[in-house]
């Protein structure tokens, strides 16, 4: 009996073992509102994924870490334990940025011919999928901090756009759309998050959209610090963007319409 135990034992051992696939992400798309990540497998087969499937996020994540020593120098800078919130990113995926890129489409739908012009609408549609993809590596108790983040938290928080452009800058997105997801914190007169380098000059209305999307699906959403807002209370916080010139009132005002038409 111990023999024949031994030799399964051995068999098992000379067994050789499954190398680990290597995913990469290729993108992102909406199918009946519901948002789905596209990836690729080693040998180019692509398939579509929600952001349910959390081991397969948390690969994909760290490949793109190990792609790219920048996002261990900010991390490092800021202090952050290298930890993947696969939760985050299930959350994200099913909410926030799949309603981000329902408004964004919506907002581009409504806008002037002549504005839809500086952009394409499939680079608003994935930068507004991928947006805060970079939350994934936010400390999970700054991102649900029930109260007003102190300075320090406030630039760890900021970074998740850099963080974000950094992760997806090792995947086959196009440098359009990086730089949506870059800049999607910035506004008409620059003042927003990061700073806006001397040679980059990303699509002004393609950031406004992704900009004004991301802020009034957030501003529509309860927060573990503030309750849910109402369409026009929302609307009106926008507005004073749009009076302190940070808004371009176009978008602003393709924004109203799609509200008054979808009721979102």
């Amino acid at each position: 009996m111990l023999q024949i135990k031994n030799k399964i034992r051995a068999m098992i051992l000379k067994r050789p073992r499954k190398k680990r696939e290597n995913y990469s992400l290729k993108g992102a798309v909406q199918i009946n509102r519901s948002s789905f990540f596209v990836f690729a497998d080693s040998s180019g087969r692509t398939f579509l994924k929600t952001g349910k499937d959390e081991k397969l996020q948390k690969s994909i994540v760290q490949n793109m870490i190990d792609l790219n020593p920048k996002i261990k120098g900010l991390l490092k800078k800021y202090k952050i334990k290298p930890s993947i919130d696969t939760r985050t990113l299930k959350e994200l995926s099913g909410g926030h940025m799949n309603e981000t890129c329902n408004v964004a489409m919506g907002v581009y739908s409504c806008l002037p011919e002549n504005l839809k012009c500086d952009i394409g609408k499939g680079i608003i549609k994935e930068a507004s999928m991928l947006h805060d993809l970079g939350k994934v590596l936010i400390p999970s108790k700054i991102l649900n901090k029930p109260a007003k983040l102190n300075i320090k938290e406030r630039e760890i928080m900021n970074i998740h756009s850099t963080l974000g452009y950094e992760l997806l800058k090792t995947q086959s997105l196009s440098e359009e759309t990086l730089e949506l997801i870059k800049y999607h914190h910035q506004n008409l007169k620059h003042t927003g998050y990061p700073e806006m380098e001397g040679n980059i000059y990303p699509s002004d209305i393609g950031v406004q959209i992704v900009s004004i999307s991301d802020k009034y699906s957030a501003l529509r959403e309860a927060r573990v610090y503030r309750r849910k807002l109402s369409r026009i209370e929302a609307l009106l916080i926008l507005y004073r963007e749009v009076r302190e010139g940070k808004i371009h009132p176009e978008v602003y005002n393709a924004l109203v319409r799609f509200v008054q038409q979808s009721g979102i």
